[in-house]
């Protein structure tokens, strides 16, 4: 999640009351999502959304966050900051991940060493992992998520803002290896998300796009995850897609699959919605820039800023504050709209 104030970074602070009333003047062409239910049922797919417990995903949030030890390399660790510029917290971080995706037997898992810039943004690396398509293996679907976080002190948490997305990023990896898709998965874990989504092609997901454009991959599709554990107003949740008269088809047709799946498979506990107002503060930015014509979305709990955890990029993003009937229901309908948009086989 990135927060903007005076065109710089805001670091540990919340949006001002300027921004907020900045954001919410574009926030335009907010609505309920159409119910027409046009998924066709899937088993497969409803064990791999009845698996989505507290018990799965609250260890690999709780790790991320430095809430207890796990182990990276074998040995013991807190993994006490994932600020991108924490030199070895981060790197254990993303050894983390890079780990537990091995231990999944995805086709590959790599990591992706990116340059930084200067002595603003350090080096860093995304981790990628990837189920090869079956029938449409050049067509790559990316279901992403930062490992990065604020603010830029030790220790710091970032529970919320967001190993909730990259916990359950890791339960789709973990979950959808060993079955068939038409098309591609890549799962990756972006870092320096807190620098500016996808604003340069020097770090974290502007780097991975503009590489993946240059060696000629076909993207067809970003569904990306980012702060989706705890819920200021108890019932809705989030998809972030651009403009109206900016969104091509294929990001409706995502908007549209979100609340098909959902009605599908029975998934419920929150309220389902579009905030289509092109806002730019996480990585669907760097496929929004340099592949406008896939479907890039962000599902997020915030409407726009305006309903969003106060504890953001403070030292209170913590899991005591999850609301985890919430952020179960809402990962349920993220893993049965990302395995129809992957074009599940079986």
């Amino acid at each position: 999640m990135w927060q903007t104030q005076g065109g710089k970074e805001a670091g540990a602070a919340r949006p001002t009351a300027l921004l907020v009333a900045l954001l919410t003047a574009v926030c335009i062409g907010v609505s309920a999502v159409p119910t027409n239910a046009a998924v066709t049922y899937n088993p497969t797919v409803a064990t791999m959304i009845g698996g989505v417990t507290q018990a799965q995903l609250e260890p690999t949030v709780r790790d991320l966050s430095g809430e207890q030890q796990t182990l990276v390399g074998g040995l013991p660790v807190t993994i006490t900051s994932r600020s991108s510029s924490s030199g070895v917290p981060i790197d254990l971080a993303e050894q983390y991940v890079y780990e537990h995706m091995a231990s999944y037997g995805l086709n590959s898992v790599s990591y992706q060493s990116y340059p930084g810039q200067g002595g603003s943004v350090a080096p860093g690396r995304n981790i990628i992992g990837q189920i090869t398509g079956t029938t449409n293996p050049g067509q790559i679907v990316v279901i992403s998520a930062h490992l990065d976080n604020m603010p830029r002190v030790t220790p710091n948490y970032g529970a919320d803002d967001n190993a909730s997305g990259v916990a359950s990023l890791l339960y789709m990896a973990r979950t959808f290896a060993g079955h068939s898709f038409a098309y591609t998965i890549q799962f990756v874990a972006f870092g320096s998300e807190e620098n500016g989504p996808g604003t340069s092609n020097k770090w974290g997901s502007g780097y991975y796009v503009s590489q993946g454009v240059a060696n000629g991959q076909n993207f067809i599709a970003d569904i990306n995850l980012d702060a989706i554990g705890v819920t200021s107003d108890g019932t809705n949740a989030w998809i972030q897609t651009r403009m109206a008269s900016k969104r091509p088809a294929a990001e409706a047709n995502m908007v549209t699959l979100w609340q098909d799946v959902k009605t599908a498979y029975g998934v419920t506990g929150f309220k389902a919605n579009e905030n289509a107002n092109s806002i730019t503060g996480s990585d669907q930015n760097a496929f929004w820039k340099r592949v406008p014509n896939i479907g890039a979305v962000w599902f997020v709990e915030a409407d726009c800023f305006k309903t969003t955890n106060p504890n953001w990029h403070t030292l209170n993003d913590r899991v005591s504050a999850f609301n985890w009937p919430y952020y179960i229901a809402f990962t349920k309908s993220i893993v049965g709209m990302a395995a129809h948009q992957a074009g599940i086989i079986s």
